[in-house]
């Protein structure tokens, strides 16, 4: 695979794909069952997966659910930016679950063409030996898409696994076939909880087998490292300790992403994407980076000079970091001036996690960042709460130890155990993956309620009027994102399905 290939195919893939039926495909889309007709068919697709993954993951799916964790408040000037998710007064109709539901769906049916024509390329018994190695490896490219596509899906739209309920509580639909049809007679139903995970084993296993590319620090492309990092976080969300161990603990013995200690560099990995860590980092190039980051933009939009903040970390996330010694506050928050609008200026502390790589743009921050879709750190995490929920405190405690010695200059080793143990663990994936993959699904795999206040404002006075005191247990239903209503409405087989509370 030549890399300007999937550059340029990048370039194109910024704009949400949308569609109701599970079936559909965007006009952006090239699923059709007649478009697999050779070897460089099947790279096409190939190359659409990881412009689809690109496209989702720095998409505003992931600052919805962001904000209905209570990591951060709203500022006066957040203009309702998410504002439904930030006062969890979200409906069925609202454009973000049709929008994350009709974009995995149409990744899936992507994934579903290439498989069934890749198939026929192979059976037909026509191809060299190199050619018949390149389909395998875009088929597992295809297998790894619609694993993922599913198991986003599942943290979406399903309750938190687990296993003594995981086959009566519902999944999603799940679709092995292009086959576009009016008759929605022939639409699925939903899964169970059970089915669902099953069909992302049994994908990734195949991805396991088929993907051989070698990993490789800040890789572009899906290879065996990436698949078996979605192996691990979802086993760990699955329950399944022993695999989310062996898989989170191969990534990290082998070598390949060593942790970063030098305060400098760790902070110039968010500015100029480099660095030692991120297992899969997608591919961008100047001039052809439209979309800023939506996290970025949230966090530290530029307006002329200055920064205007919608989202704020709140003073508890702040206050979890030795703000002296971990390297990892000066790359991720600054106390600075902002362009309020509401008031004059004055100073806070805002993230400022995806500043914008200056070889993406020319005078003002576009927000442009390559999006770390999987890092090395987020193993040490899996590792050591798997470890824990496995009762095995030294082992947790040693692999958190490593991470922590890696960021904060001068710790010391510390014993934990118990509930002292899970409570540093959860408080070290807020310290570590602030505003990366969206800690709401932390919170449902972990059973914590939300309990936001104004008290957690840094300034009081630059708080939305509405919203901000917040109280959320564990079950409420809204931690389970609603099946959007036009998919209710489209799919009969799915009308006495919807999640609880919608």
């Amino acid at each position: 695979m030549k890399k300007k290939t999937i550059l340029s195919l990048f370039a194109c893939c910024c704009a949400a794909f949308t569609a109701c039926d599970m079936d559909l495909t965007s006009e952006t889309s090239i699923a059709t069952n007649e478009s697999v007709q050779s070897v460089l068919d099947c790279q096409k697709y190939s190359n659409l997966f990881h412009a689809e993954w690109r496209s989702y993951l720095q998409n505003t799916y992931a600052m919805d659910a962001l904000v209905q964790s209570g990591l951060i408040t709203a500022t006066a000037d957040y203009g309702n930016t998410y504002g439904a998710f930030y006062r969890w007064e979200f409906t069925i109709t609202d454009g973000a679950f049709s929008g994350c539901w009709s974009n995995n769906y149409n990744y899936i049916a992507n994934a579903n063409v290439l498989l069934k024509g890749a198939q026929a390329l192979l059976d037909a018994n026509t191809l060299s030996d190199a050619d018949r190695a390149s389909v395998r490896l875009y088929m597992g490219h295809a297998y790894f898409s619609r694993a993922f596509a599913y198991f986003e899906l599942a943290r979406h739209f399903c309750k938190s696994y687990e296993a003594s309920t995981a086959t009566s509580d519902y999944g999603v639909p799940l679709v092995y076939e292009y086959n576009p049809s009016s008759n929605d007679a022939s639409y699925p139903e939903r899964s169970s909880l059970a089915e669902t995970f099953a069909q992302i084993d049994d994908d990734l296993a195949k991805a396991e087998e088929l993907v051989i590319t070698a990993g490789e620090q800040n890789s572009a492309y899906i290879t065996k490292d990436v698949v078996k990092a979605l192996k691990a976080r979802v086993a760990l969300e699955k329950e399944d300790y022993p695999s989310a161990i062996s898989a989170a603990t191969s990534l990290i013995d082998s070598g390949t992403y060593p942790l970063m200690t030098d305060a400098d560099a760790y902070a110039d990995m968010w500015v100029h994407d480099n660095g030692t860590e991120a297992i899969w980092q997608f591919a961008m190039i100047k001039g052809q980076e439209e979309c800023p980051n939506s996290l970025g933009s949230a966090f530290s939009g530029i307006i002329d000079v200055l920064p205007r903040p919608s989202y704020i970390p709140t003073k508890t996330v702040l206050g979890l970091y030795d703000q002296d010694n971990d390297i990892r506050y000066d790359a991720y928050f600054t106390y600075d001036s902002i362009d309020a609008q509401s008031v004059s200026d004055f100073m806070l502390t805002y993230c400022k996690k995806w500043p914008g790589n200056p070889d993406f743009y020319d005078g003002k921050s576009s927000n442009v960042n390559k999006t770390k879709a999987f890092r090395i750190s987020e193993m040490y995490l899996i590792a050591a709460e798997a470890y824990a929920m496995s009762g095995d405190a030294a082992n947790a405690s040693e692999i958190l130890n490593e991470l922590k010695a890696a960021r904060i200059k001068g710790w010391n080793d510390k014993a934990y155990s118990g509930d002292a143990l899970m409570k540093e663990i959860q408080d070290e994936y807020v310290r570590e993956l602030f505003g990366e993959d969206p800690h709401i699904f932390n919170m449902k795999r972990w059973k914590k309620g939300l309990n936001r206040s104004t008290s957690e404002a840094q300034v009081q006075s630059y708080l939305p009027a509405l919203g901000t005191d917040m109280v959320k247990s564990a079950d409420d239903h809204m931690w389970v994102w609603p099946i959007p209503k036009d998919e209710i409405d489209s799919n009969p087989q799915i009308k006495g399905q919807q999640n609880e509370g919608y």
